[in-house]
């Protein structure tokens, strides 16, 4: 049997300033600002698991969903970065499954995913999340 060979196919070369250019004008596109953020947060953990996995209590988060205070740098990022992780698991998992995901030890990451989350941010749990998909296809 013959083994298939991976053609490359060259793709458009996209400058650092197009690509630049356009995040500009993400940072305040509604499904990007800190509100719609808080609030996808609040809809897919609940308030209360939300609020403590950014850092912050209920009020504040209730608050940055309605617009009524804004995050700093570090808090914006904080959303960046739940919001990431929210949609991977979405996209892996039903949300039971998510939560049993999470809350299992993991082999990979050498505890359970949301411990490291809390420690280390969400890089660590995406790439075992992505790994986890990759196995369950292969």
């Amino acid at each position: 049997m013959e083994q298939l060979q991976h053609m490359s196919v060259e793709e458009p070369a996209l400058s650092a300033t197009t690509v630049f250019a356009s995040l500009a004008e993400l940072r305040d596109a509604p499904g990007y600002s800190p509100a719609a953020i808080s609030e996808r947060l609040s809809n897919a953990l609940g308030k209360d698991a939300a609020a403590p996995l950014l850092g912050v209590n209920v009020d504040l988060l209730d608050r940055w969903a309605s617009g009524l205070d804004a995050p700093n740098a570090a808090g914006r990022l904080q959303l960046a970065d739940l919001d990431a992780l929210v949609g991977h698991l979405h996209c892996a998992f039903t949300p039971a499954q998510a939560m049993l995901w999470m809350c299992s030890p993991n082999v990979l990451l050498g505890a359970r995913p949301i411990d490291v989350y809390r420690t280390q941010g969400s890089a660590p749990v995406i790439g075992a999340i992505r790994a986890y998909v990759e196995e369950d296809l292969g």
